[in-house]
């Protein structure tokens, strides 16, 4: 590493190769404006790199740059008062030449975050983002299928890999998105605190640890999540799995799309019977049944809809007696049902979201958990909609959480309560982020097809394989849910059917019709069904498959 001390920029080479002209700059903009770096000032001590920077914003921003053999290490520390909007890494402010980000001489960006089939790999000038936001019905923020992805980049220079991973514990994820800004031969990376972290005295960004050596994307996400988890910023990954968690699932939630009409409509339990007995007819007969959308009257409270199940309760019960086990939906931040007290508004008062940190939202998740899987006696929950976690600067909330951190402690809400009730309750989420390891037993790899996407029609089976490769090298032995709608017609649903026990449990989505296509499923399809579960089913009872 060679340090310009007048620009501020230190030249970076691993392996004989540049990879960097690092600008040992930031800027942590305020919602009163922009920080700008004045003046600066950079000492190298050993393997530290100090610049000291005079800011428009701040009493005294410094940047630290360590190095050692395989990575670096970057912070940065403001001292002052102010709410955090945004803090650009690797890049800032500086009059009279604006913005200024760092030198790149990457090929490729590997994004841990599926918003688009096509684009795993990028060019090194695209942006990406992993965030816990997004949204599948609005054009360009299909970034929701993992909420969060690890918070790490990979990025290629002649086919060697090196790892943009943050390192700070869940308490200071208090943002809602991190993106890499790619351009012409630079980049910066930035988090959105959007306000509502508060500086009183001194912050300090979470580090930014770039580690370099590995072979493959998959590689450098490993080693990120290895290394929180030997500085304890991330949880231990749980090794005691159950078997029935891994029995072949059916959801709903696909048979339902393939009936006439509104989809959430058909959450009926008249609908389930018949789908469950569709199938058992040819042999399929799930060991877990997920009861999809919509079969609550209201959303926050989770009460069955008795117009559509008018015996839950005992449905359920019918279900263990036929050695089945059964995870309700439950639709996160949804404040349908809840108090006006009980939520995040917006300023004048119109609540948007739950907020897990007010007490009486806290009351309304315990008290809606509680009563899935104890009044009603279901196994588990399949929690979706993470990536409406609340964003926005003009939001009020109660607590100090807010992005990453409080969606966090939303779902350890559910998970420590699920515990509570009943302890082998499995909790499915879409959560591979090694700081999410202890609110979840198994990650679902999302919907496969994004309807909305500008392309709807990308490679099935392998963006899947891609999904399953980002779990597995971010919590490594975490089981799967492979998903399984929606999918384009029948010969993908097949193509995609015989690789889910490769990826992890097998999950069926339709009875007797793939949705889109309206193609019907054949006598044939459903027993290569039937023969794909009974061949995994063996793999369960091989020594050390489960406890």
């Amino acid at each position: 590493m060679r340090v310009d001390p007048r620009r501020a920029v230190a030249t970076v080479e691993h392996d004989g190769l540049l990879w960097f002209q690092l600008r040992l700059l930031s800027s942590l903009d305020t919602l009163d404006g922009p920080d700008e770096t004045l003046a600066v000032t950079v000492a190298e001590d050993g393997n530290r790199v100090e610049a000291r920077c005079a800011s428009s914003r701040w009493d005294e921003r410094v940047t630290v740059l360590e190095h050692h053999p395989d990575r670096l290490e970057i912070t940065t520390t403001v001292r002052g008062h102010g709410d955090l909007l945004t803090a650009h890494l690797l890049g800032g402010h500086r009059p009279p030449s604006g913005f200024l980000p760092s030198g790149s001489a990457l090929d490729t960006v590997f994004s841990p975050n599926p918003d688009h089939p096509r684009r795993v790999l990028r060019p090194a000038a695209e942006p990406a983002v992993v965030a816990v936001t997004g949204d599948g019905a609005e054009p360009g923020v299909g970034r929701w299928l993992f909420c969060p992805a690890p918070w790490c980049y990979a990025v290629s220079r002649d086919d060697r890999w090196a790892a943009l991973g943050l390192a700070a514990g869940i308490d200071e994820q208090t943002f809602t998105s991190f993106h890499y800004t790619g351009g012409t031969d630079g980049f910066a990376l930035r988090l959105d605190y959007e306000g509502h972290t508060r500086v009183d005295g001194e912050f300090t960004t979470p580090a930014l640890v770039i580690q370099f050596g590995h072979p493959t994307p998959q590689a450098a996400i490993s080693a990120h999540g290895d290394l929180l988890r030997e500085r304890d910023l991330a949880p231990r990954i749980r090794t005691e799995i159950q078997r029935h968690w891994l029995e072949p699932i059916f959801c709903g939630w696909g048979a339902q799309s393939a009936l006439p009409g509104v989809t959430q409509e058909h959450s009926t339990q008249e609908n389930y019977d018949g789908f469950l007995a569709h199938l058992g007819h040819h042999d399929v007969v799930p060991g877990t049944v997920v009861v999809d959308d919509k079969w609550a009257a209201h959303y926050a409270t989770s009460r069955p809809d008795e117009r559509r199940w008018p015996d839950l309760r005992g449905w359920i019960a019918r279900r263990h007696a036929d050695n089945q086990r059964v995870l309700l939906w439950w639709k996160a931040w949804d404040h349908d049902g809840a108090p006006r007290e009980a939520c995040v508004t917006l300023p004048d008062g119109t609540p948007v979201a739950l907020d897990p940190e007010h007490p009486l939202g806290e009351k309304t998740v315990v008290d809606a958990v509680t009563h899935m899987l104890g009044d009603l006696d279901a196994d588990g929950l399949k929690v979706d909609f993470l990536a409406r976690t609340p964003s926005g600067t003009a939001l009020r909330h109660a607590g100090n959480r807010w992005g990453a951190a409080l969606l966090h402690h939303l779902l350890k809400l559910v998970y420590d309560t699920a515990k509570a009730v009943k302890p082998g309750a499995l909790i499915v989420t879409h959560t591979p982020n090694p700081a999410f390891a202890d609110v979840t037993d198994m990650v679902r790899l999302n919907d496969i097809r994004m309807l909305d996407a500008i392309d709807p029609d990308g490679p099935v089976v392998p963006h899947m394989r891609y999904r399953a490769s980002v779990v597995a090298a971010a919590l490594p032995g975490v089981p799967v849910d492979s998903d399984g709608w929606c999918l384009p017609d029948r010969a993908q649903w097949r193509a995609y059917l015989d690789i889910q026990a490769e990826l992890g449990v097998p999950a069926l989505y339709y009875a007797d019709r793939v949705d889109l296509s309206g193609e019907e499923l054949t006598a044939a399809d459903l027993a290569e069904v039937a023969r794909v579960w009974a061949a995994y089913r063996r793999t369960l009872d091989e020594p050390g498959t489960a406890s």
